[in-house]
């Protein structure tokens, strides 16, 4: 694809990336084909590219990953993806459309290695020193002016749970489960409005004149680890949500959420299709 980098300062790492951390995967009930997304689905500006193709429903995620180490070094990332979508040659595969990471290195690499929508927002963490699976996260937009107070447009608190946690790992392995399970089909992204925001997946000949090809990124990440189950409590709304309907969807996962500790991940590199 070609490198629509604008930010000198930023480093270029292509796919495909081998990456160490921890995770949480939270559950999300089922949204029916027929329903409109929830408010903070996406961004205004990406919206457009990001509701292509026939929304199926089914399961949606929402994924908070701490990443010890990448290609472009450690960052933390917050996931939204609202189920499965249906493209024109009949496949079926998740869509990220909202994702937040600490770092612009990661926005920009992500955005042009895979279609991935990623924006930068501050993370901020409070951990029990008594429990290496008790912790808080809020995440907050970046303001313009650090000396600013924002409120957070997302927070959540994962515990243990007593006798489970501690005891019950899973291991887990993406390469032995068959199906397109956790495979994702990233449409190409309008630019955004900060530098690290690159159009992506947009294919660009020479000729008489210029041409534009737009190209879906079709992949599927490999993962090793062992799962654990935890609780998870939304903390906006009075509890009622992990979202402000915002900058991010205001809805409420599952009490029993998933952990991993010390993954092997593979993003690998992008198979480019117009669809």
């Amino acid at each position: 694809m070609t490198d629509h980098s604008v930010d000198v300062g930023l480093s270029v790492a292509p796919a495909p990336w081998k990456l160490r951390g921890r995770w949480w995967v939270f559950l999300l009930s089922p949204l029916p084909k027929d329903v409109s997304f929830p408010a903070g689905w996406t961004t205004e500006w990406q919206a457009d590219a990001l509701a292509r193709d026939e929304f199926v429903g089914g399961p949606g995620v929402i994924m908070v990953v701490q990443y010890d180490e990448s290609p472009v070094g450690p960052y933390d990332e917050l996931i939204y993806v609202p189920g499965r979508f249906k493209h024109k040659d009949g496949s079926v595969a998740f869509r990220i459309t909202r994702i937040y990471v600490s770092t612009k290195d990661s926005t920009e690499n992500g955005r042009r290695n895979w279609n991935i929508p990623k924006q930068v927002a501050k993370f901020e963490y409070t951990r029990d020193p008594s429990s290496p699976y008790s912790w808080s996260l809020s995440v907050f937009p970046v303001p313009e002016d650090p000396s600013e107070d924002s409120t957070p447009f997302f927070s959540a608190t994962v515990r243990p749970i007593p006798l489970v946690t501690n005891v019950l790992h899973v291991p887990c392995n993406t390469k032995i489960i068959p199906g397109n399970l956790f495979s994702l089909t990233q449409p190409p992204l309008p630019k955004g409005p900060l530098a690290e925001e690159i159009e992506s997946g947009v294919e660009i000949t020479e000729g008489p004149q210029l041409n534009k090809k737009a190209k879906y990124a079709k992949l599927s990440p490999e993962v090793k680890c062992k799962m654990f189950l935890v609780n998870m409590t939304p903390e906006l709304g009075n509890g009622t949500a992990v979202g402000d309907g915002v900058m991010f969807p205001a809805v409420k996962p599952w009490s029993i959420a998933a952990g991993v500790e010390g993954f092997d991940l593979t993003f690998p590199v992008s198979e480019w299709v117009e669809l």
